[in-house]
């Protein structure tokens, strides 16, 4: 097509014109193609640049989701899963209301309970806004959260509702 071009203007100029219109043209086309490339290099540099975000992105999920089951973990948590443990090894043999009871009694205990509730509750949070990877946390950690909401279930009950909805939107999310 450029190649017609420059033939129809060749043939339609007068001799002493025809150079000066196809170096004009060549200059057209040069800058023409200046202006392309340089819209494909920043094209070029725009996908890249998005492509390594959603890497980073997918990345930083990842190690969040990683860094919050390692948190469960946490030498300080650790103390408060044993105690909740220990509860819940008796629950079974305890009615609703010495369960209530217990908790309410005993301030580190409930102290504990409070503890392990605001970490669901972070990581309710954060998968509600896509910085955790679901799949992941519910494989890892949604037995052993599930378990610990069931055992503290009466004393939860009687909660304020904010927070009783709160842990309701937990165990939906990770059953």
């Amino acid at each position: 097509m450029i190649g017609a071009g420059q033939v129809s203007v060749w043939l339609n100029q007068r001799p002493g014109e025809r150079l000066v219109k196809m170096v004009e043209i060549g200059a057209a086309m040069l800058a023409a193609a200046g202006v392309m490339l340089a819209t494909y290099i920043s094209y070029r540099q725009s996908k890249d640049a998005l492509d390594r975000t959603a890497e980073e992105r997918k990345r930083d999920k990842l190690e969040e989701t990683f860094r919050l089951i390692e948190k469960w973990d946490d030498p300080h948590f650790l103390s408060a899963r044993k105690l909740s443990v220990a509860l819940g090894k008796e629950s079974s043999k305890l009615s609703p209301e010495a369960v209530i009871s217990k908790v309410d009694e005993d301030p580190e205990l409930r102290s504990s309970i409070s503890l392990m509730l605001n970490y669901f509750d972070f990581i309710r949070l954060s998968i509600k806004h896509g910085r955790l990877d679901l799949e992941i946390m519910k494989a890892q950690l949604g037995p052993v959260a599930l378990l610990t909401l069931d055992r503290f279930d009466a004393w939860i009950k009687k909660q304020a509702p904010v927070y009783q909805q709160d842990i309701a939107e937990f165990r939906k999310i990770m059953s």
